[in-house]
C-alpha cells in the first residue's frame, strides 16, 4: 500500500488536504523566543504559521551548559549555542523538554487531523547527557541515588563510545512529538504522553516515519523536542542519550478526520499507540486499536482481526517510565498484498 493510500485508510477513507505540488520550506531554530519548556498549553501563540504540505527545518536543542558544566565540562567544549538557547534558564537542569514551537498549520481545526512525515533526523551536536534520578526508572529500589553523565558523539563515525568496547550506534528521534490539548485543560506537563502525543519516547518515530495526531485547538499547535541520540525501548532508566538534533518533518491536514489516539507508519509496519500508567490497559489500548484499524481498512471480522494480531503483530513497550507508560503495536505491511 502506497503512502497516499495508508494515509486514507488511517483516517478511515476520508478525504484530505493534499499536499501542494512544491511544499515551502521554512526554518525553525531553537532559540529563546522560539521555545517552550516542559509544558504544552493552547493559550500559547505559535512561533510559525504554515500551509498544510509544508516542510519544516527543525534544529532542537537539549542541554542547558549549567549542566555540562556541573559536570567538569569546561565553556569552551560546550557549543556557544546552547549558551544562547538556555539564557536566562535558571538551575542544572539538562532541559531535555525545550521544545520547537507551537507551529500552526492554516485552516486546521478541532476534529481534523496532522500528519507528520519525518522526513530526516540527525544529531547535529557532539555533546550529550544521561542520567538517572531517585524514586524513578524500573529499578528505583536497586538505585536510590542520582547519577549524571556527559557523553560525547563522533559525528564521523555516528555512534557513541559509552564504555572502553562498548560502542553505542547513533539512532536519532525525537521524544515529544505534541499538539497542545484542549484549551480546558490548561497548562499540561509534557513529562508524560497522552491523546495529544507528547513525551511518547517512541524510537520508531525516526526517519521515514509517519506520526498521525488529533487537532484539539485552531492550528494544530505542533510542538517538537527531546532529541534522542539513542535509546532502548522501555528507556529504563528514565533517560535516553539526550542531544540536540536537527531534521526535516512534513506536515500535512487532513480534514474532518477525528482521531481518539495517535497512530504511526513506518516504512515496513502499521502501528498503534497505547498510553496508560498500567502497562497492561497499555498493551489493551494499543491492540484494540490495531484491531480497529484491520476492521476498517482491511474488511476483516473482529475475530480474524483479532487472531491476525496474534499471528503477525509486535507488542512493544515503548516506554516504562513517564508516569503514563507506553506500548506500540506493529503490524508488517508485507502480510498485505492489497495495493
Amino acid at each position: 500500500m502506497n503512502r497516499s493510500a495508508l494515509a486514507l485508510s488511517v483516517l478511515f477513507a476520508g478525504c484530505c488536504l493534499a499536499a501542494p505540488a512544491a511544499p515551502h520550506t521554512y526554518e525553525l531554530k531553537a532559540s529563546p523566543t522560539t521555545v517552550h519548556r516542559g509544558f504544552f498549553d493552547a493559550s500559547l501563540p505559535p512561533v510559525l504559521t504554515i500551509e498544510s504540505g509544508d516542510i519544516v527545518h527543525l534544529e532542537t536543542a537539549t542541554g542547558n551548559p549549567r549542566y555540562f558544566e556541573s559536570l567538569g565540562v569546561p565553556k569552551e567544549k560546550i557549543p556557544a549555542e546552547l549558551y544562547a538557547v538556555y539564557e536566562g534558564v535558571e538551575g542544572k537542569g539538562r532541559g531535555d523538554h525545550t521544545l520547537d514551537g507551537p507551529i500552526a498549520v492554516r485552516g486546521a481545526e478541532p476534529g481534523d487531523t496532522l500528519e507528520i512525515r519525518i522526513l530526516k533526523v540527525e544529531v547535529r551536536l557532539p555533546i550529550a547527557g544521561q542520567g538517572f534520578s531517585p524514586t524513578r526508572g524500573v529499578l528505583p529500589e536497586q538505585f536510590p541515588d542520582k547519577k549524571d553523565r556527559v557523553l560525547w558523539i563522533d559525528l564521523a563515525k555516528q555512534t557513541v563510545e559509552y564504555a572502553p568496547g562498548v560502542e553505542v550506534p547513533v539512532k536519532p528521534f525525537w521524544g515529544v512529538i505534541g499538539v497542545a490539548p484542549p484549551a480546558s485543560m490548561g497548562k499540561v506537563p509534557s513529562g508524560p504522553p497522552g491523546f495529544f502525543g507528547g513525551n511518547m519516547d517512541n524510537r520508531d518515530l525516526g526517519a521515514g516515519s509517519t506520526l498521525y495526531l488529533p487537532v484539539f485547538n485552531s492550528g494544530g499547535l505542533l510542538s517538537i523536542g527531546d532529541g534522542h541520540a539513542a535509546q532502548g525501548e522501555g528507556e529504563v532508566c528514565v533517560s535516553a542519550i539526550e542531544t540536540s538534533l536537527r531534521g526535516d518533518v512534513q506536515v500535512i491536514l487532513h480534514k474532518g478526520q477525528p482521531l481518539k489516539l495517535p497512530r504511526a507508519e513506518t516504512p515496513t509496519h502499521y502501528m498503534t499507540i497505547g498510553l496508560d500508567p498500567d502497562l497492561n490497559v497499555a498493551a489493551k489500548i494499543a491492540t484494540s486499536e490495531m484491531l480497529d484499524f484491520l476492521v476498517q481498512t482491511k474488511g476483516l471480522s473482529r475475530e480474524d482481526a483479532y487472531m491476525l494480531a496474534s499471528a503477525s503483530m509486535d507488542l512493544v513497550v515503548t516506554q516504562a517510565v513517564d508516569g503514563t507508560k507506553g506500548i506500540h503495536a506493529l503490524l508488517p505491511k508485507a502480510i498485505f498484498h492489497d495495493k
